[in-house]
């Protein structure tokens, strides 16, 4: 199990690993609901600076799921084996982000 995590992080590369993170910090660091927006101390990050980040995560997950599937249309079986994979986790993430944030953003707009 390990060398097959430490396999997909080298095929992802730096920037999805990146990414992934990111949306994950971004998940577990959500908000309440009914948390009101705080502008002032180390508060302003979780209710204005991850509400900005998370459709924008979502953006950028749908892209790199496109630019997978174009990249690896033209490739060998292990190649598109590489991309379906990463593409699926970029869904997972992405639909995650969805369920996560879209009551907060619904909620607080």
């Amino acid at each position: 199990m390990k060398n097959k995590i430490n396999t997909f992080i080298t095929d992802a590369g730096p920037i999805r690993v990146l990414l992934y993170v990111l949306a994950i910090i971004t998940i577990i660091f959500k908000p309440d609901n009914s948390t009101t927006l705080n502008l002032e101390g180390l508060n302003f990050i979780p209710t204005l600076v991850l509400p900005v980040i998370a459709p924008l995560l979502i953006t950028g997950f749908f892209l790199d799921m496109l630019m997978s599937r174009i990249y690896s249309s033209e490739q060998n079986d292990e190649t598109r084996k590489k991309f379906k994979l990463i593409s699926r986790v970029d869904f997972t993430l992405a639909v995650l982000l969805l369920v996560f944030w879209v009551p907060y953003l619904v909620v607080n707009n």
